[in-house]
């Protein structure tokens, strides 16, 4: 009634992958605490008039840290102090792309259900790399080929592997990001 509808951004996602036994997430493999895609991905269902082309499908990885920033940005407002995530306009609005070459994630410590592995992943256009922090081993997947990571490719990509543990391990040293303690 107050036509809101046509000046408003709506955002519709979720915190993480579908709760195991509960959710299936197929073809996804695993779910919510793993850091495998039925862990990691989730929908996200952007409205916009007048700004976003109705039905628009973008297949750029994006996180939910790029929210403030796109956020911020959509209001008209900038903040100075650096950000974790990116604003999402240029995707959005189609027309750019984002700055940054790869997501990164974080999992030192046990999800609730203590069946998943502690470590980290990294996702670098269509490959996405988890080094597994129990015994160093890592995988490696083309999402864009193999969506339920049934096949790693860590031994016969060698050198994109090492490559991207390299990039990881950089990252999580310049982020300051802790690792688990043994008890």
């Amino acid at each position: 009634e107050m036509g809101l509808r046509e000046d408003t951004l709506v955002i519709f996602t979720s915190d993480n992958g579908g709760f195991g036994g509960v959710a299936d997430n197929r073809p996804l493999r695993e779910s919510k605490g793993h850091l495998y895609e039925g862990g990691i991905r989730v929908p996200l269902i952007v409205r916009w008039p007048g700004v976003i082309q109705p039905g628009s499908v973008s297949s750029v990885p994006v996180t939910s840290m790029d929210f403030y920033p796109t956020l911020l940005q959509a209001a008209g407002l900038s903040v100075s102090e650096p950000l974790d995530g990116e604003s999402l306009l240029p995707i959005l609005r189609q027309d750019g792309d984002l700055k940054r070459d790869a997501l990164y994630f974080h999992y030192p410590n046990y999800a609730f259900h203590r069946s998943n592995r502690l470590g980290g992943a990294i996702r670098k256009g269509t490959f996405k790399l988890i080094e597994n922090f129990d015994d160093g081993s890592v995988e490696l997947y083309d999402l864009e080929k193999d969506l339920g990571e049934t096949r790693n490719l860590a031994e016969a990509e060698s050198e994109r592997a090492a490559q991207m543990v390299k990039q990881l391990r950089d990252w999580r040293k310049e982020s300051g990001a802790r690792m688990p303690v043994a008890p």
